[in-house]
């Protein structure tokens, strides 16, 4: 059933991109139920059993990453149905998309604060088979602006496109977890074909980013809050939510 669910899901994620780049649209719709399949293809993980510690020197699943995709999953079903169902008529609207995202991030701390090993991150961490430094940390820096871009898009976007792109790279990563346990492929090429599913979104969103401006800048400005200045997640989440509501500016 995992299985079958999970090949159907990646020909989902195909048809839905040809018609981004074709016809500039996924067509989802509020009665669309093909985002609550992928959360189920996240569920059905359960069917397995998976190491509880991660391994240090091979990119395979275990209990964090495996809850973790299952949480970010659901935060990006979540966003589609919100963008889908509710129009974008008052401030309420991008509060509760706060909340949404707040609420998942909370759960995900949860879940580290029980099963992190070692301080490490779900995906920054993940195993190299090379000793070049610079390589790595330019890894880590992208994966870490990814993540942070990804979420001040959903917490900015009334399109439900945005949340199913982003949430392509979440499921696209321990597919290919399972690929390296299989040996189908090494970490390095985990690390290759992840960051190829990363830039996804970049693409998909440079029209959009090449038209509103601000939405760019609020980008630039939650990376420099959170990895430069280093400060509390949830308060530039609410930052992000403040400033493109109620903050016009250009430069």
């Amino acid at each position: 059933m995992h299985k079958i669910m999970g090949f159907g899901c990646l020909a989902h994620y195909g048809v839905r991109f040809y018609w981004k780049f074709k016809y500039g649209s996924m067509f989802f719709g509020p009665n669309d139920i093909s985002p609550l399949i992928h959360l189920g293809l996240s569920l059905s993980s359960f069917l397995f059993k998976v190491p509880t510690l991660r391994l240090s020197s091979k990119a395979i699943i275990w209990k964090e990453l495996q809850l973790h995709n299952i949480i970010f999953t659901s935060r990006s079903v979540m966003m589609m149905y919100h963008s889908m169902l509710f129009k974008e008529l008052n401030y309420l609207y991008y509060f509760v998309r706060l909340g949404i995202v707040g609420l998942h991030h909370y759960l995900a701390d949860v879940i580290s604060d029980r099963y992190q090993n070692n301080d490490k991150t779900t995906t920054r961490d993940i195993p190299h088979n090379i000793d070049n430094k610079i390589i790595i940390d330019a890894n880590k820096k992208f994966y870490a602006i990814s993540q942070i871009a990804a979420t001040s898009t959903l917490l900015i976007s009334s399109n439900p496109d945005n949340g199913f792109v982003i949430m392509f790279p979440i499921q696209f990563s321990t597919f290919l977890m399972t690929l390296v346990r299989k040996g189908f492929i090494s970490n390095n090429q985990w690390h290759i074909f992840y960051s190829l599913s990363l830039a996804l979104p970049y693409i998909i969103n440079y029209n959009m980013i090449s038209v509103n401006n601000n939405k760019l800048y609020i980008n630039i400005f939650h990376i420099i809050l959170r990895l430069l200045l280093r400060t509390n997640k949830f308060f530039n989440f609410a930052m992000v939510t403040i400033l493109y509501k109620f903050v016009n500016f250009s430069f």
